[in-house]
């Protein structure tokens, strides 16, 4: 299966377009791109570069998901992706 990403700055918000096969389901996108992101962060020269990049990601989360004003304009638009 296949995950694609397109991200577009509009009016300094960023969009993101996430492509996928109808037949995933939102977990599933969540799983293959989050095990994506593990990839690229495990990927790091050393294990301390890979300690600080997972720190720093992990911080940007939490600040994102503890503050409730971080995702108020969010929308939702689900369309059959092209593949």
């Amino acid at each position: 299966m296949k995950v694609c990403v397109e991200v577009s700055v509009v009016n300094e918000k960023f969009l993101f377009d996430i492509m996928a096969h109808t037949s995933l389901t939102m977990e599933d996108i969540r799983s293959i791109l989050v095990g994506a992101v593990c990839m690229t962060i495990h990927g790091e020269k050393t294990p301390k570069d890979q300690g600080r990049v997972l720190k720093e990601v992990i911080e940007y989360m939490e600040q994102d998901f503890i503050n409730t004003e971080s995702f108020t304009d969010v929308s939702f638009i689900k369309h059959n992706p092209p593949f």
